[in-house]
């Protein structure tokens, strides 16, 4: 069997854009298989890439990982090949749009900043760097080519930063940030299921969330229906990550917080 690719982009599915990075990875790679993570990102939205990317990669098998978020394309941001720990390969931007899902992969091995022009389609069009670039790198990749092969080797500590900060605890306070808002219109936290574990917080009790100088005390529970229908709670979703959601119905509307917003959790 060929080996396995995933694709995420913002490109949507009205026009051309998916089929075409796709007739260009089999064109090189015909032997491949490609899984689409999702291509419904909100155009230029990196952070909700980033957030898919992570969240999705940690299930998929070892393979070459394609994410195409780039609001900064033909720019001089570096197009990038990262080696994780796990063996697989992410290809993309150099805007934090592969960062999280590098760590959910357990970290950096190598980077590369994809250079060689024997490995793009050309000409390479200026707005169009999934196609020219990043497609025929990835179907290269899955064909085995090395990645020192692409360009020189890029110090991981000068790539880009994920598209949020990491959370800050102080004793039992955690200063958080909103990093999303699902389909549900559950808000999802930058604080991990380890943050909280690690020190002693597990569902059953409740948990103080602070924003706009308005304090709200919720339920810390496992799953939606442990509350009734109407009410909000905090759990630790499919992501790892710290939400806040009301059982069949919208945390978003009902509390009305931002992605990018602060808040801290007292508990």
């Amino acid at each position: 069997m060929g080996a396995f690719i995933t694709f995420l982009s913002d490109f949507g599915l009205q026009d051309e854009w998916v089929a075409v990075c796709k007739g260009v990875i089999f064109g090189i790679s015909p032997e491949a298989r490609i899984v689409d993570i999702t291509h419904e990102i909100p155009p230029f939205d990196i952070k909700k890439g980033a957030l898919a990317m992570a969240s999705a990669l940690p299930f998929m098998p070892r393979g070459v990982h394609l994410g195409v978020v780039d609001p900064g394309v033909g720019t001089r941001r570096r197009a990038l090949v990262l080696e994780v720990e796990k063996g697989d390969y992410l290809v993309g931007p150099d805007n934090g749009l592969l960062i999280p899902a590098a760590w959910a992969l357990d970290g950096i091995e190598k980077a590369v900043e994809i250079t060689n022009e024997k490995y793009m389609l050309r000409p390479v069009c200026p707005t169009f760097h999934g196609r020219d670039v990043f497609a025929p790198v990835a179907a290269h990749l899955a064909r085995g080519v090395d990645i020192a092969e692409f360009g020189p080797p890029v110090e991981v500590k000068t790539l880009e930063k994920a598209p949020w900060p990491e959370s800050r605890i102080e004793g039992r306070e955690i200063f958080a940030e909103v990093i999303d808002v699902d389909r549900f219109g559950t808000l999802r936290f930058n604080v991990a299921r380890m943050d909280l574990t690690d020190r002693g917080v597990r569902p059953g009790g409740e948990l103080c969330l602070i924003s706009r100088e308005k304090e709200f005390v919720f339920s810390f529970r496992t799953t939606f229906s442990e509350v009734k229908p109407g009410e909000a709670l905090l759990l630790v979703d499919s992501s790892n990550l710290l939400s806040l959601a009301v059982n069949q119905g919208s945390a978003v509307k009902e509390f009305g917080l931002e992605i990018g917003e602060k808040v801290k959790l007292k508990f």
